[in-house]
């Protein structure tokens, strides 16, 4: 089983190969939230960083994150069950991405691999937070298939190709 997610549902597959490290073989994740107590203050939407901590009846962003705050964002991002994955995992990230600048993930990645755990970045050199350009779609999914067939699928001994159970 893979987990396949982009923006918030990235943040969601991070979260599920933390939080289930048992459940999947691979996790993919395009222009990932992993921290936000590292995106608080470089994305364009730092209200929703807020909302993702504290809730919608939460007070609205207009200064600094108090250490409290950052640490609660902390808290309840995939970057806290960092040290649970035990997944290969696939990254695509827009080098232009505002919302979730490429720090972000990066810093994800840099874990995991510290960990001697296979983490694969693709950048996006042109793109932003949607990953849309025609070229960057084509790409995407074409990764993203060799991907999934690489850790999910294998050939038996008839030499047909099987999902790996």
């Amino acid at each position: 089983l893979a987990v396949v997610g982009g923006s918030h549902g990235g943040f969601l597959t991070g979260h599920l190969i933390g939080q289930a490290p048992d459940r999947f073989r691979t996790g993919v994740l395009r222009n990932p939230v992993c921290n936000i107590a590292t995106m608080v203050g470089a994305t364009d939407i730092p209200d929703w960083c807020y909302v993702e901590a504290f809730g919608k009846g939460c007070a609205p962003y207009n200064s600094v994150p108090t250490p409290a705050d950052l640490e609660r964002m902390y808290s309840v991002s995939p970057a806290f069950h960092i040290d649970k994955v035990q997944v290969p995992t696939l990254f695509l990230i827009g080098a232009k991405d505002r919302r979730v600048p490429p720090v972000d993930p990066i810093q994800y990645v840099r874990a995991l691999r510290a960990r001697n755990l296979e983490a694969r970045v693709i950048m996006f050199p042109e793109d932003t937070h949607a990953l849309s350009g025609v070229q960057t779609e084509y790409e995407s999914w074409v990764t993203i298939a060799g991907w999934l067939k690489r850790h999910l699928i294998v050939e038996n001994d008839l030499g047909d190709l099987v999902f790996e159970e």
